[in-house]
Parts: C-alpha cells; structure tokens; sequence
C-alpha cells in the first residue's frame, strides 16, 4: 500500500461522483436513487473501518503528544483523552468557583480586583455549555476525573489538513 494507491482512489471516487451527479440530473425513480444512497452509504462505512484501522494503528507508532508536519501545512498529531461521564457538575462548579474567588484577590493588599461578574465570566474559560474544559481545569489545580467517572485513555490521530488537497 503507498499513498498512490490512495491517490487513485481518491480519482476514482472523482469519477464515481461525475457519474453521481449525470445519474441524478436525469429524473430517477425514488427506489433508485434510494438503492444508490444505500450503496454509498455502506461505502462510506468500509471506508471509516478502513481509515479508523490505520488511524489507529499510526497512533499506536507515534510518540504521545507527537505531530508530525507534512506538506501543503497538514499535520497528523497523537492525543491522548479519556471518555468522561456521570459529572458531579454541582460539586466542580463550587471548588472553580472558589479558584476564581482566590486568584481574584491581590496577595500583596488583600484587595479583591475583580467584580463578582467578572469572576462569573471567567468561568466560562473552564466550562462550555456542553462540556467542562479539561486542560483548562487541570491549569488550576482540579483534576477534572474527580468529579466524573472517568474510561481509560483512548489514542486519537487528529488530521488538520492545511492546504492539501
């Protein structure tokens, strides 16, 4: 296997997706066009195996934490995360609050130097609406896998592509 052979693939699905798009612009029955998408989709799922298989196996060969620079500005780069669930959201939000109260205050006069909203503002630098900001918690001190039941870390290779194409 070499990266031509992806190559071609990538030019055949070029020339399936010209045939999609002449196969569409002729008026098809719903049957057809749903068999063609049934197809596709069941494609689209071999290839993620595929892909998710090799993904997977590059992350077992790559160091934590490596990126690895390659052309046009992409980079494949190893992360490491754990699965978090069953948050004890009440308790967290209490002891970053009280990380915030503390490093509001100035150590050398005692003074409180931010207001009550900013300090409510801040704490959105560790929580999203959807989600707390791991490595913004761990800056201050909170492990965040106390306050959550926590899987074993999982290997991710995130791909940013730059300006390949």
């Amino acid at each position: 296997m070499t990266p031509d052979d992806v190559r071609s693939l990538r030019n055949h699905l070029a020339e399936i997706d010209a045939k999609i798009k002449a196969f569409t612009d002729i008026d098809r029955e719903v049957d057809e066009m749903a068999e063609l998408l049934l197809e596709m989709n069941l494609a689209k799922r071999d290839m993620a195996t595929v892909y998710d298989a090799l993904a997977s196996r590059l992350g077992e060969y790559m160091d934590s934490n490596q990126i690895v620079a390659l052309r046009d500005g992409a980079q494949i780069e190893r992360k490491m995360a754990a699965n978090r669930s069953g948050w004890r959201h009440k308790d967290l939000a209490v002891d970053v609050a009280d990380r915030i109260s503390q490093s509001s205050i100035d150590m050398e006069t005692g003074e409180v130097v931010l207001s009550p909203r900013e300090m409510m503002v801040q704490f959105l630098d560790y929580l999203q609406p959807s989600y707390w900001r791991v490595g913004e918690l761990n800056k201050i001190g909170l492990n965040p896998d106390n306050y959550c039941n926590s899987s074993e870390p999982k290997i991710s290779v995130i791909v940013r592509r730059g300006d390949a194409i």
